[in-house]
């Protein structure tokens, strides 16, 4: 057995006015059958009642840091990466859901390849009511990851888990807004490994398309490629440039959620009965909460 303040994954998460989803979030932490984590959870400038939810839960395990401002996800994960204990670094969003089976699958992974440094899972896209949208798959192979690194890589990045040593090499851009994870992938695919595993293992909430989000995004990223490859800048133009003007007019015509089932794979039925099963015990879990 592994004391609470000697943990084998270090699970980071930043989170702002996140209260209405942050329960369900930790829930599922706690229902992973693998014990021997911690959750270094960072407030990231709240106002409502997030830091209450986390109260209630009472669990050793869980570090919540506020210190009142707001830093952005990349300097949170950051922060995070810095003060872990555990040997590998995961992460999970606030309106994020893990499967049950999610860190012990992945910890397995990593123990068997020692040369993979970071290793993603295929996510079940789901809707702001939890209804399913399809599956968004993981690229397998570091080959397959990388084939296009000007178009992107296909690594979900809530689902990820890396070795710790990795990430504190290889720090977030904390200038990258709404591409940290992208960005950080293009700086280091030529001297490191990646790899992905087709279990969906996260349930990842996409509620819908974001002006904001498509264009700020996809600026950071191209910034960055342009700074190591101009080719790929060029290439990579090219593709989200038409990705972002696809993704404005869906948005200008009402069909956003066409979109986003045109990105994902339809979901199977074990997918679907391990879902709603899960769906269940986080629902159960916090009426029990609830009612104490």
């Amino acid at each position: 057995m592994h004391a609470a303040n000697h943990p084998v994954v270090s699970v980071v998460m930043s989170f702002f006015n996140a209260g209405a989803t942050l329960g369900r979030a930790l829930r599922s932490l706690q229902l992973q059958n693998f014990p021997h984590w911690e959750l270094l959870l960072f407030d990231d400038g709240s106002t409502d009642d997030g830091a209450a939810v986390v109260a209630a839960l009472s669990d050793p395990r869980i570090r919540l840091m506020r210190d009142g401002t707001r830093r952005g996800l990349p300097a949170r994960l950051n922060q995070g990466i810095a003060q872990a204990h555990g040997m590998y670094i995961a992460r999970i969003d606030a309106d994020d859901v893990a499967f049950p089976e999610r860190l012990s699958r992945q910890l397995d992974y990593l123990n068997r390849q020692p040369q993979v440094d970071l290793l993603a899972t295929s996510a079940l896209l789901v809707d702001a009511e939890d209804g399913v949208l399809g599956v968004l798959p993981a690229g397998l192979s570091h080959e397959a990851i990388c084939s296009r690194p000007w178009q992107g890589f296909p690594m979900p990045h809530p689902t990820w888990m890396g070795r710790t040593d990795w990430f504190r090499q290889n720090p977030y851009d904390e200038a990258a807004t709404k591409a940290q994870d992208q960005v950080l992938l293009y700086k280091t695919y030529r001297t490191s490994r990646f790899a992905g595993l087709p279990d969906v293992l996260l349930g990842y909430r996409y509620p819908g398309l974001s002006v904001r989000k498509t264009l700020v995004g996809r600026y950071h990223y191209l910034r960055s490629v342009a700074s190591v490859d101009t080719r790929h800048a060029l290439r990579g133009g090219l593709t989200h440039g038409a990705a972002a003007l696809r993704d404005l007019a869906a948005l200008a015509t009402g069909t956003g959620q066409v979109v986003i089932r045109r990105r994902a794979t339809p979901a199977d039925a074990p997918t679907l009965a391990s879902w709603n099963d899960l769906n269940h015990r986080l629902t159960q879990g916090m009426s029990v909460e609830g009612s104490r």
